[in-house]
């Protein structure tokens, strides 16, 4: 309290994360404008390429924003009501609310000393109602995914699925959808986020280290 009315009468202002807005982005915002492009173009047909070849997946597909590059991904995989998603419980409202928006429900387990959800906790949530597992990689500090993914096709596990569409049943276990929206540029492992899960989404909000101003790819 006493940091911030010493801030109000100093009437300091920290700005929370600006962007970098440089020259060239400003003459390709121009360009993209006298194009004719407004919306999904030739540009963002291109933007999916060069991130699919940076994180090294073999396809990225642009939305305008993480949100909604989760909730295609969870309707996709057919998550309806009466499915749990296995999420951490320090995180952002959007990785619930996506679930949710699905009629699923969220299933917070805690997380380890990095922030990120804990493995053993996943294990010990896990019930026949659960399709997805969602690790968010915070402050873009990759999860274990190594780890996860080891569990995921752990024979114990596995044998507790019950594939409901044909997707769910042609992957045979649990889904492992990466909330990466921090992460792009990353590594685990050598290997960069959005190459680690099933499938990756990322984020190009404003405040992310990679904007679009609005924005989101999902890597699979």
């Amino acid at each position: 309290m006493i940091n911030a009315l010493f801030l109000q009468k100093q009437k300091i202002m920290i700005p929370f994360s600006p962007p970098k807005i440089y020259q060239e982005i400003i003459d390709e915002v121009e360009d993209t404008l006298r194009s004719g492009w407004i919306t999904t173009g030739p540009k963002t047909k291109q933007l999916e390429k060069d991130v699919a070849a940076f994180v090294g997946c073999k396809k990225a597909l642009c939305l305008n924003s993480a949100t909604a590059g989760l909730e295609i991904m969870l309707r996709w995989f057919g998550v309806k009501e009466g499915d749990e998603v296995i999420i951490p419980a320090y995180t952002y409202s959007a990785t619930a609310n996506v679930v949710i928006h699905c009629g699923a429900t969220p299933v917070m387990v805690d997380v380890g000393e990095d922030f990120n959800i804990d493995c053993e906790n996943i294990r010990k949530a896990i019930t026949e109602k659960t399709k997805v597992i969602m690790p968010v990689d915070f402050a873009g500090w990759p999860c274990d995914y190594d780890e996860i993914m080891q569990l995921v096709t752990d024979l114990d596990i596995a044998s507790k699925f019950k594939g409901a569409t044909d997707v769910q049943k042609k992957l045979g276990r649990i889904l492992v959808l990466a909330d990466a929206a921090h992460s792009i540029g990353a590594k685990y492992k050598g290997k960069r986020t959005g190459s680690l899960a099933d499938v990756a989404v990322f984020s190009f909000h404003a405040v992310k280290n990679l904007t679009t101003a609005e924005g989101g790819a999902v890597c699979l």
